[in-house]
């Protein structure tokens, strides 16, 4: 199940961005998304529609380990208003069937969906 305070960053009304880092052959790569653009399965995968992410595909196709920054000024942190996670787990693209359907109805101009199976989520602030 993912942490409570991660949910309250991804679900809150104040957008906040993400950053997703990949490892390819080269360098690592950074692609960008946003938490209002994060829908969370039932079994606590995260799902985010891709448009362009295809550095980001190209690298998970070689080595499906991700991590995220996920953060919010608005939320409660551990010390004052302001909280992030790093998040770990491992990543892969989707092109067809019901998650890709249901996110086409929020995000009509996706090509694919990317789906996070989440391994370790950490509190950093």
């Amino acid at each position: 199940m993912l942490d409570q305070k991660l949910l309250e960053v991804l679900q809150h009304p104040a957008d906040g961005a993400i950053a997703i880092v990949t490892q390819g052959a080269g360098e690592p790569h950074v692609a960008n998304t946003w938490n209002s653009y994060a829908n969370i399965t039932a079994d606590d995968k995260l799902l985010f529609p891709a448009a362009g992410m295809n550095q980001t595909q190209q690298n998970i196709e070689k080595n499906n380990k991700v991590q995220l920054t996920v953060a919010n000024r608005q939320v409660q942190g551990k010390m004052y208003p302001g909280t992030g996670f790093l998040v770990k787990g491992t990543a892969r693209f989707i092109t067809e069937g019901a998650e890709v359907d249901m996110m086409k109805t929020k995000f009509p101009w996706l090509r694919a969906v990317l789906e996070i199976t989440v391994e370790s989520a950490v509190q950093t602030l």
